[in-house]
């Protein structure tokens, strides 16, 4: 047996890597009901951002969302960012799978995800024992 025909299981890679700075939880083909999404979500924070080029966020407004993120005292493991280009799911959806305490919208409108009601940019709007607050896309506040 040579070193290229080993096999390592899964728990065991988990284990050599624990202490990752960020955590991806890539849904499995097929897997429909799972939203894509990054960090951990360990505070019921979630981030809807809408960006067509990429994954979740490019290098710039990655920088600014951490900035951001450092700014409240959060990890990337705090939240959970929802690329809703990539994942168009509704509020039902969100709040089913994810059981935010708050839900920070960006460049999305309120209609797009189904809430019956409309909130104005940068209002903290509670509903259903939730905060929401819907804001211009990223890469607009970062201008």
């Amino acid at each position: 047996m040579d070193l290229n025909s080993v096999v390592l299981n899964k728990k065991f890679l988990a284990s050599l890597y624990k202490n990752n700075l960020i955590y991806l939880n890539y849904v499995a083909a097929g897997d429909k009901e799972k939203i894509d999404f990054l960090g951990n979500n360990e505070k019921g924070i979630i981030f809807l951002v809408k960006d067509a080029a990429n994954k979740f966020l490019d290098e710039s407004q990655w920088k600014f969302f951490n900035d951001l993120l450092n700014a409240c005292q959060l990890t990337v493991a705090d939240v959970a960012v929802i690329n809703f280009y990539h994942n168009p799911i509704s509020y039902e959806e969100i709040k089913q799978q994810f059981n935010p305490s708050k839900l920070l919208i960006f460049g999305v409108d309120s209609s797009q995800i189904d809430l019956p009601f409309n909130i104005p940019g940068f209002q903290v709007q509670n509903y259903s024992e939730q905060t929401l607050m819907l804001c211009p896309a990223l890469a607009e506040i970062q201008k």
